[in-house]
């Protein structure tokens, strides 16, 4: 019973990983002035390149790549390559079980590893690769899914520190407006779920709540500042009605608007 159990929790694991198999790998050194013809898989491929230099097209891009950058081509890509100086690179093939934003994920381009984060879980690749011990096509899947996994959150952090910025300043200036957000969503490039996970990450809430705070502040200043009536304060702030004004400001702020302002000796 143990064992079965044990089996059922490694397979449930297993099929919530990125590389569903490998379908080919291996290690190669590229002497200088070679070229690999155009082609193409059937399946994702992973090229990481340890040291060197050259060019390449994936998918009719023209690209170029030294050492610590890597290449993920999606299936039935044709990509080429051409070797300037020695190369020396680990190459994978596998397929992928489906996953929220997988096609942003595994993306075709060539894409850098400035701080070499991802190096050390090439090495072992490496080393797998090149000692072929007991069971180390296994080892190389986990070891692929763990590089996948730190290139999501890699991918993630840049995405929350360049596209929303974009988007909290798109708030900003419209927040009293009838703001869609699947159409944020769909600025941010993934889908909505996730999305709304990385809005929160961000900001601390989420993006609904983050519009209606950002009413409400801007309330509190018109009433502060202004005579503005009920029925102008709700069509500055973005709200459709006075009663849905005064509910919701008082669910954030505890005090009606009349309260506030009579708090704030404004009457």
């Amino acid at each position: 019973m143990m064992k079965l159990s044990l089996l059922g929790d490694t397979q449930e694991r297993r099929s919530s990983m990125f590389v569903q198999r490998l379908e080919f790998s291996f290690a190669f050194s590229h002497r200088p002035g070679t070229a690999v013809p155009f082609h193409r898989h059937d399946c994702f491929e992973l090229v990481y390149y340890l040291e060197g230099a050259g060019d390449g097209v994936i998918d009719n891009t023209s690209y170029s790549y030294s050492a610590n950058t890597f290449s993920l081509i999606r299936p039935a890509v044709y990509h080429n390559e051409s070797h300037r100086e020695e190369t020396d690179l680990v190459c994978i093939g596998f397929l992928a079980h489906e996953y929220p934003d997988l096609s942003r994920l595994l993306a075709n381009g060539t894409y850098a590893d400035p701080s070499c984060q991802l190096l050390p879980i090439v090495s072992k690749m490496k080393r797998e690769l090149l000692n072929r011990s007991l069971r180390f096509q296994w080892k190389l899947e986990l070891l692929l899914n763990e590089f996948l996994i730190e290139f999501e959150r890699t991918r993630t952090q840049q995405f929350i520190s360049s596209s929303f910025d974009y988007i909290e300043n798109y708030i900003h200036e419209n927040f009293n407006q009838d703001i869609h957000l699947p159409s944020l969503a769909r600025m941010s490039g993934y889908s909505y779920d996730h999305f709304r996970h990385l809005f929160k990450l961000k900001t601390g809430e989420s993006p609904w709540n983050y519009i209606i705070s950002k009413r409400i502040e801007h309330a509190k200043k018109l009433m502060l500042s202004t005579d503005l009536s009920m029925s102008s304060l709700c069509q500055e702030c973005g709200f459709t009605s006075s009663s849905q004004f005064s509910g919701t400001f008082r669910k954030l702020t505890g005090l009606t608007p009349t309260e506030f302002k009579r708090k704030n000796f404004i009457l």
